[in-house]
């Protein structure tokens, strides 16, 4: 009696599965590293020894440049355009740091100024943003 071999079937890689999850993976990694902060404005920071803070909340990034242009959220503003965007952040979000981002060859009455318009509207927690 000459009995029937059975062959076992060749094992198969599907190959689709792995490449959904590698995609994802890319995906993921795309999109989590191309968030900058900067805006395209050029500002070039002092530098300092002292190390960054941490805040609980998201701070509040205003932007000097060089000429003394002021920007929030890559838009440029004046004094009465700051002040009023500082007073919505005060009623909407309470008390959050405000960071300012001045280039180092502004002048201080710029950042003066701004600082002046932050505790003008409540919003004392203020920090100056450097380089290590």
């Amino acid at each position: 009696m000459k009995f029937a071999s059975k062959r076992k079937p060749d094992p198969i890689i599907n190959v689709i599965n792995m490449v959904d999850v590698f995609l994802t993976l890319l995906i993921f990694f795309m999109m989590t590293t191309t968030f900058t902060s900067n805006y395209g404005i050029k500002i070039h920071l002092p530098k300092s020894g002292v190390k960054s803070f941490t805040s609980s909340k998201k701070p509040v990034t205003i932007y000097i440049t060089k000429s003394g242009k002021i920007f929030y959220k890559n838009k440029e503003l004046t004094q009465k355009g700051l002040s009023l965007q500082l007073k919505n952040i005060k009623a909407a979000e309470g008390n959050p740091t405000i960071v300012i981002k001045a280039d180092k060859q502004s002048t201080a009455s710029s950042i003066v100024s701004v600082m002046g318009l932050s505790i003008e509207h409540g919003l004392y927690k203020i920090a100056i943003a450097t380089k290590k």
